[in-house]
């Protein structure tokens, strides 16, 4: 099992809002960590339907809070994205990138350490980083 990875990723997955209650993150992981990120997320949110989209391999981790303890890992096209999130997530996500901004030090900017904690192989995926 890849624990390390995983371990990684349950703290630096970004749920966005597709619609009411309806919440999609995708990652990129080097391993196939889906299912262990996605039973994490799925017991930290029990409440919240969740898309969880491995882009590596095509496949999509799906919970529904009506379905308890249940979920299906399923193949997605290539071009799988959504896209259409929800006006007030744009808003939140404005706000997150405004106070990530504005609480960095630019002239204390250490992007070395940085990448020891969040791995640049994950930017992609993280909403402050876009």
């Amino acid at each position: 099992m890849y624990f390390g990875e995983a371990h990684k990723l349950k703290g630096l997955v970004r749920l966005s809002e597709v619609s009411n209650n309806i919440w999609y993150s995708s990652i990129h992981p080097t391993n196939n960590v889906l299912e262990q990120v996605g039973h994490f997320l799925m017991k930290r949110f029990p409440t919240q339907s969740l898309i969880l989209h491995d882009k590596n391999r095509n496949i999509a981790f799906l919970y529904s809070e009506k379905n308890k303890n249940h979920y299906e890992i399923i193949d997605v096209p290539s071009n799988f994205n959504i896209t259409n999130l929800s006006e007030e997530e744009l808003q939140f996500q404005n706000l997150w990138k405004t106070f990530f901004n504005t609480i960095s030090i630019k002239e204390r900017t250490n992007s070395r350490l940085q990448m020891q904690y969040m791995p640049k192989k994950y930017w992609k995926d993280l909403i402050e980083m876009n």
